[in-house]
């Protein structure tokens, strides 16, 4: 793997929304995508440094500190000051440094923290 640098982030800049969430198929020995109701959808949004927000601009609780895009590190370094998030106290955040994001061109499959795979659109 090797390191990105931040125009090549830009490629993730934006909102994207849960599609779909990868799961077991009745086999047992294959793996579906299973559509996800759009009004219980979550949505990612990524600033130009990486950093990760929720739907108000906050900064998104339990965030990792790396993104892995396409076999290319990019730590998440805040460029500007984040705004606390009052929620994240609220939250018990398990261990998670790095996110693997797969990117291509409006689809976007993410696995945080090696847990079953997720789909995101533009």
């Amino acid at each position: 793997m090797e390191a990105m640098n931040a125009p090549e982030l830009l490629s993730v800049q934006g909102k994207w929304y849960l599609t779909a969430v990868e799961k077991n198929a009745i086999d047992g020995r294959n793996k579906v995508w299973e559509p996800i109701d759009p009004a219980k959808a979550d949505t990612l949004i990524f600033r130009s440094d990486g950093v990760m927000l929720d739907t108000d601009g906050k900064p998104r609780c339990c965030a990792p500190g790396m993104l892995i895009i396409n076999d290319q590190v990019m730590p998440v370094k805040p460029q500007v000051a984040l705004p606390p998030n009052p929620l994240c106290v609220l939250v018990n955040c398990v261990n998670c440094p790095s996110w693997e994001i797969e990117l291509s061109g409006p689809e976007m499959i993410v696995t945080p923290c090696n847990n079953q795979r997720l789909k995101y659109v533009r």
